[in-house]
C-alpha cells in the first residue's frame, strides 16, 4: 500500500490575502446596514434600508413610492454622505429600488 502525496502547505497570509478582495464587499454591505440611522435622517432610515453591495452599487430598498421619488431626488446627497463614510471608491452608485410586497 502506497501513501498519497500531500500538498505543499500554503502560508495563511497568501489565504488571507486572497479570500479577503472577496470578502470586502459583503462586510462593508454589512457596516452600511449598522450604520444606515447614522448616515441617513431618521425618518428616511424608517422608509428605505440597504440591501445588497455589488460591484460598487448600493441597492437602497424604499417602503413606498412617494419616498421613492424623494430619495431619487436626494439620491446625489444620499450618495456623498455614504461616500464621505465609506470611501468614493467603495460605493460609486446607488439603485434605488421599490420593496415589494
Amino acid at each position: 500500500m502506497t501513501r498519497s502525496r500531500r500538498s505543499t502547505p500554503t502560508p495563511v497570509g497568501a489565504l488571507l490575502t486572497a479570500a479577503l478582495p472577496a470578502l470586502a464587499e459583503p462586510l462593508l454591505a454589512l457596516a452600511v446596514r449598522r450604520d444606515w440611522p447614522s448616515v441617513v435622517d431618521p425618518q428616511l432610515a424608517r422608509r428605505a434600508r440597504p440591501g445588497d453591495l455589488r460591484g460598487g452599487t448600493l441597492t437602497v430598498i424604499v417602503d413606498n413610492s412617494p419616498w421613492l421619488q424623494e430619495l431619487t431626488l436626494r439620491e446625489g446627497e444620499l450618495l456623498a454622505r455614504l461616500q464621505a463614510r465609506y470611501g468614493a471608491g467603495n460605493i460609486k452608485a446607488l439603485h434605488l429600488t421599490l420593496a415589494t410586497s
